[in-house]
């Protein structure tokens, strides 16, 4: 269940991106935050193994060209590798920046592709640690966390009091250890998100609910957001705050469910539909 909803979670905090940009760090990426650079310095330019390690990874993509639809050479590959890795000026005004001076495209299934081997990559890497030997075994939730953590930190992450917690299966200890840097921006609200699943998981195990299950607490503002979010619904940043976008999805939602269209985010009859709709989806409601 993690690796059906994990394109859906990530897409608020890294986005969909079908071509090449550079990251805050300067590093050539695309699709979900994949990095397709092997420069070992951030905000520099490579060495020449460096570009040649980094090209072999974006040909390991099929770009094909925005306008003829035709399927890149590796010339091409590079040449527009080598236009977004030459614009380190550009890399904190984000990937829109890169989106007119690139002329290669991926498509929603090569990201798919891509999302889904580096998650796979990843797990393996970690499951391999000694802590994390267990994993399998976890709440989805604790799963989806820890993957997150992954995809922020890489799978090597050394964090020893978390990875502690989570080899004693203690997930109200991994959700006060779970934080990582920097705290702000989409970090801060992929934080919020792990936490609240790995206390998620914490519930699952104590009611003895079925382990393979994601699930979620739409108790707060976050919660709900968060539901909404899954099940397809715009609630705005999933930062914990209940403003007119989340309002304008609370509605959205009543909408579809035939309750009053109110916004609030506490209405006892929409949150009896929101939890009758994620078990509908599959989610367990905590």
């Amino acid at each position: 269940m993690v690796r059906d909803n994990w394109l859906r979670f990530n897409l608020p905090l890294e986005g969909q991106v079908h071509f090449m940009y550079l990251d805050v760090k300067g590093w050539v990426s695309t699709g979900v935050g994949n990095k397709i650079d092997q420069t070992a310095a951030e905000m520099s330019a490579p060495s020449d193994a460096e570009r040649s390690a980094s090209l072999n990874l974006a040909n390991q993509l099929q770009w094909t060209d925005k306008n003829s639809g035709a399927v890149a050479s590796p010339d091409q590959v590079a040449a527009d590798w080598d236009a977004v890795k030459g614009r380190l000026d550009l890399a904190a005004k984000g990937h829109l920046a890169f989106e007119e001076m690139t002329q290669l495209r991926i498509s929603n299934e090569e990201v798919f592709r891509v999302v889904s081997g580096k998650l796979a990559e990843m797990e393996t890497v970690l499951k391999g640690r000694p802590e994390f030997t267990a994993f399998d075994t976890w709440p989805a939730s604790a799963q989806l966390a820890t993957m997150s953590m992954c995809w922020g930190m890489g799978p090597m992450f050394r964090f020893p009091t978390f990875q502690g917690h989570v080899a004693a299966a203690n997930w109200t200890g991994a959700a006060d250890e779970c934080r990582f840097n920097p705290d702000e921006g989409t970090i801060r609200i992929r934080n919020k998100l792990d936490r609240a699943h790995f206390l998620a998981a914490a519930a699952v195990a104590a009611q003895g609910l079925p382990v393979g299950q994601l699930s979620v607490s739409p108790v707060d503002v976050l919660g709900v957001q968060h539901a909404l979010w899954m099940l397809g619904f715009d609630p705005g940043p999933q930062d914990g705050g209940d403003g007119g976008r989340t309002q304008a999805g609370v509605k959205a939602f009543q909408a579809t469910r035939g309750v009053e269209e109110n916004g609030r985010w506490d209405d006892p009859a929409t949150r009896t539909e929101l939890s009758t709709a994620l078990g509908e989806a599959g989610w367990l409601v905590v």
